[in-house]
């Protein structure tokens, strides 16, 4: 359903919009805006409050609350009829704050008192030193506290902004908070596969909240952007743009209402089938990442909801294992023992090493092929493989002086024969006909000292 022209859109009071009851929804990342950012919001508020109390026409106190003055931004709701709950898909970091700093208001309208902290409660917790910052502010300013309180719940407008399509709420949301930080793509995902888990129990939803919640955003937004998504890209011939919200289309996966096709409904029973059949096997780490691969296939569609989370977190440990196994080599070169590690732009907890920063495109070009192969035949013939998937990534490094994205995509992508190590795994039956992979060893005519030591490895490794 559309938002409604009357209903759908319409200007609010912060004490309206407050005494509506709303949920905090449990995809919404938890609270993170710093002291700072919170700060700023109560001086621009203040500011507005000090304007309005100066003009020299301030209407009667009874006038004055029946006229809005400050607008403070929209928010984003969705209206779910089958839980009777209007959810804040946008706009809950500074819905909370404005919460905080009407208690600590209404507090101090009473008897000045400094809030105390909550046993056992964390510190270091945004929430709590937002609170803490607000509460110094808020005993230490000059107005008359149960005015400004007024002031906010009643001279303070919002857009209201609601429907009850959720996918429609995602797609008009206003990406940027108030001053805060902006939803990524594997957030909406997160929204999207949580909302896909209507059969799961609260707590289920809950624990794979707070594991989602537990990995760095910088984390996620690499396995998605940097590497499945190339990957799907890559593959299929097609071109990476940068992984952006309208993209995310392309992780959705099946539910059991949208596999109406036959290959949709073969996806959905494999993988439904697969760790069935895995609880059969004896159980070692090497037993359950075969099981996970076989599941997990980046070519395939995953299945909507607690599997896509499963998937995530499979593949963020295939990556940081794949980072240690894929460098894990050392040779011989000109009487000294070198490491293939010398050659990655980042250390094995993925932390970029600035020394090393013109590797950056082709150790992900590497790691990514990598991650393709062992996806797709497991560690069948996997040193030959290694070697031939570094040679033909790293040649990139020393035929171009300066390596950009475009000419890492335009390589990755290729479909002439044999060019691409993606889009030839993609058709690929045994994983012997990675052979067939085009390499090429060669430096730069214009520059023979360019990239000397790497150069000489893959001259070792083409033979």
């Amino acid at each position: 359903m559309a938002i409604e022209r009357e209903k759908g859109v319409r200007v609010v009071t912060v004490g309206e919009l407050l005494d509506e009851g709303l949920t905090i929804p449990p995809y919404q990342r938890s609270y993170s805006w710093e002291p700072a950012t919170a700060l700023q919001l109560f001086d621009d508020i203040r500011n507005a409050f000090r304007a309005e109390n100066r003009a020299p026409n301030a209407l009667p106190d009874a006038e004055q609350a029946q006229k809005p003055s400050y607008v403070l931004g929209a928010v984003i709701l969705h209206r779910d009829n089958e839980d009777v709950q209007t959810h804040v898909v946008d706009g809950q970091q500074r819905l909370l704050t404005l919460t905080m700093l009407l208690d600590l208001l209404d507090e101090a309208s009473g008897f000045p008192t400094e809030v105390l902290p909550i046993e056992h409660e964390d510190q270091a917790a945004p929430v709590v030193r937002v609170r803490t910052e607000l509460d110094r502010r808020v005993r230490h300013m000059e107005e008359p506290a149960k005015a400004f309180a007024d002031f906010i719940r009643n001279n303070c407008e919002i857009i209201r902004v609601e429907t009850d399509d959720a996918d429609e709420a995602f797609r008009v949301f206003d990406s940027q908070n108030y001053r805060g930080k902006p939803l990524l793509p594997h957030d909406l995902l997160k929204a999207y596969h949580l909302r896909e888990m209507s059969g799961e129990s609260n707590a289920m939803r809950e624990a794979l909240v707070e594991v989602w919640e537990n990995v760095p955003d910088a984390e996620l937004d690499r396995l998605f952007s940097t590497y499945l998504w190339r990957i799907k890209r890559w593959a299929r011939g097609l071109s990476a743009p940068t992984f952006a919200v309208r993209h995310i289309d392309a992780f959705k996966g099946l539910t059991p209402k949208s596999a109406s096709t036959p290959a949709a409904r073969y996806h959905l029973a494999a993988q439904t089938a697969v760790p069935m059949l895995g609880a059969w096997a004896e159980h070692s780490d090497e037993t359950d990442r075969m099981v996970n691969r076989t599941r997990f296939q980046i070519d395939a569609p995953v299945v909507a909801g607690r599997p896509f989370f499963e998937m995530a977190t499979f593949m963020l440990g295939e990556l940081r294992r794949l980072r240690k196994e894929g460098f894990d080599e050392r040779y011989e070169d000109e009487g000294t023992e070198k490491a293939w590690d010398d050659f990655a732009s980042t250390d094995d907890d993925f932390r970029e090493l600035p020394s090393r920063a013109r590797y950056r495109y082709v150790s992900e070009l590497y790691l990514a092929s990598l991650l393709y192969y062992t996806n797709r035949f497991g560690d069948a013939d996997i040193r030959e493989s290694r070697h031939r998937l570094f040679t033909w990534a790293y040649h990139l490094r020393t035929r171009h002086q300066r390596l950009q994205l475009a000419a890492v995509n335009k390589y990755a992508r290729s479909l002439e024969d044999s060019q691409s190590a993606f889009v030839l795994l993609r058709s690929a039956e045994t994983a012997t006909e990675l052979r067939r992979l085009r390499l090429e060893v060669r430096g730069r005519d214009d520059n023979p000292k360019h990239e000397q030591d790497l150069l000489r490895l893959l001259d070792r490794l083409a033979r």
